[in-house]
């Protein structure tokens, strides 16, 4: 078979496949953290930038991201998943053809039709997270850098834009532009001679991280919110955000590599070794494990112990795993016995049938979604507390009682109910880690200051809180944590004409009276 013929049919195959995967990830409820991004791009789609016009320590590729959707797709629960979705894509291919370059054949088909169904059902907060797409955007990255190609400087410049791409979402992941340029120094075999010098190469990485790094300062100037992302992402990080990690790290270890990802793994090591014998840690190989490596460093520098800050580990397993039926089908093709070709063969079944019962295992957490999609909708399922009916009940509520022009106050993690009802914020210190601040902090008094005024000036027609912070009963409810000032400014503040709208066991909305 030739290869355009073979590629025709893969593509034939591999889009109605991309096609449900989309529409059952629209059905996957967004992350609070996600509802809290796609928030903050609506904000600013009014004209209010981050930082300025909503608080949050994350730098800003991620609100670029989930703002480009918005105005791609409008304001939907499922805007985020299709956006994402659509990324998905993009470096589904790009790791293909990184498999590619690197000298596999079997290995790219593999990875395409292996890596989205097991993006897409990694769960609701691991899949679309920031780790997940940044690395992503390495991996593009990796393909870009290898060797050989005829307009190599502008391939690796645009490697070293991809790398700043990723550090603007996750900026710990700055480490992986270091090993670039240090594996220029080296001498490792590459599939394809360079094209370019190694300084060239390391040159273009640099510029090509210094123009991303560049294009997104020139946009703060610009924006005027410099100074605000100084004191939300570096000081507010550092001397309040930044302690005691939430999640025991040997737990999350445990969960995603023993109970999750352990069929991955046990893949990922006979690809690994295939690819260790034939190459020698060969470049293709060093940068694989380099983007694991920058997963693994970037975890322990966050210190979270949260599962989906190893989402870059994920990527890296089914480049391996992909690499596993390679060399099985080499080994299959060059046995100089027909004994070792029928093992192989059987070794390509086993590995195969391992992993299609796994991949459609996972498949099967879309059971509900695939009944909404087979019933015409096209949304997320119930989760996080709360049901579509509800959600949608609670908006309405929202856009019925209140006129565009007035704000909402939410306390806790609901935030696309707000998104959804697209209303903008009493105050902009819209994430709830802002009460994890006292007085010792530079910067406490002005920003409580602030928020005070905001809430005379533009006192919310509606406050939704998550009901743990909340005591006591629902029409007088006192604060559950002390200690909380913003909590405490809005429990007071309901007892200024405020009656519950709506109330269940996790949420608690209330709306202005008269």
């Amino acid at each position: 078979m030739s290869g355009f013929a073979l590629r025709a049919i893969v593509l034939v195959v591999w889009l109605p496949m991309m096609v449900v995967l989309a529409l059952l990830y629209m059905t996957l409820s967004p992350s609070p953290d996600q509802s809290q991004f796609d928030w903050m791009a609506f904000i600013a789609t009014q004209g209010q930038p981050y930082y300025a016009g909503s608080f949050d320590m994350n730098w800003p590729g991620a609100m670029w991201l989930h703002e480009a959707g918005i105005r791609l797709f409008g304001v939907h629960a499922w805007t985020w998943r299709l956006t994402d979705f659509l990324m998905l894509a993009g470096y589904t291919a790009a790791g293909a053809a990184f498999l590619f370059r690197a000298g596999w054949r079997t290995a790219p088909i593999v990875f395409l039709f292996l890596y989205p169904p097991l993006y897409v059902t990694a769960g609701g907060w691991m899949a679309g997270q920031r780790d997940m797409y940044a690395a992503g955007f390495l991996l593009v990255a990796c393909a870009l850098a290898m060797p050989g190609r005829r307009w190599e400087f502008s391939a690796v410049f645009a490697a070293g834009v991809f790398v700043a791409a990723a550090v603007l979402v996750r900026p710990t992941f700055l480490t992986f532009i270091a090993g670039l340029i240090l594996l220029e120094a080296l001498p490792l075999k590459v599939p394809h001679p360079r094209s370019l010098s190694r300084i060239g190469r390391a040159i273009g990485f640099a510029l090509g991280l210094a123009a991303g790094i560049g294009a997104a300062v020139m946009a703060g100037l610009m924006l005027g919110i410099l100074d605000d992302w100084y004191q939300q992402s570096i000081e507010f990080s550092l001397l309040v955000y930044f302690g005691e990690p939430p999640q025991d790290w040997r737990v999350t270890l445990d969960t995603l590599f023993v109970r999750s990802w352990h069929w991955i793994c046990f893949l990922a090591l006979i690809g690994f070794g295939f690819w260790a014998w034939r190459d020698r840690f060969g470049y293709a190989l060093v940068l694989t494990v380099g983007l694991a490596a920058t997963s693994a460093v970037s975890f322990a520098v966050q210190n979270k112990g949260f599962g989906y800050h190893l989402a870059g580990v994920l990527p890296v397993l089914v480049l391996f795993a992909a690499v596993a039926f390679d060399g099985l089908d080499q080994w299959r093709r060059t046995s100089g016995s027909r004994a070792g070709s029928r093992a192989a063969v059987a070794a390509l079944a086993l590995i195969g049938l391992l992993a299609f019962a796994g991949t459609a295992k996972k498949l099967m957490t879309f059971e509900t979604g695939l009944r909404l999609l087979l019933s015409g909708t096209i949304g997320p399922a119930a989760d996080h507390g709360l049901t579509e009916a509800e959600r949608r009940e609670i908006v309405d509520t929202i856009k019925a009682g209140s006129s565009p022009d007035e704000t909402v106050v939410v306390y806790g993690t609901n935030f696309d109910l707000a998104y959804r009802a697209e209303r903008l914020p009493s105050h902009r210190f819209t994430n709830i880690v802002i009460d994890q601040a006292d007085a010792s902090f530079p910067y406490y008094d002005a920003w409580m200051a602030e928020i005070d005024a905001s809430l005379a000036k533009t006192p919310p027609a509606y406050m939704i809180f998550d009901r743990s912070f909340l005591a006591g009963p629902t029409e007088r409810p006192s604060p559950a944590l002390q200690k909380r000032p913003v909590l405490n400014r809005l429990v007071d503040l309901i007892a200024d004409g405020y009656v519950p709208v709506f109330s269940n066991e996790t949420v608690v909305v209330y709306g202005k009276t008269g």
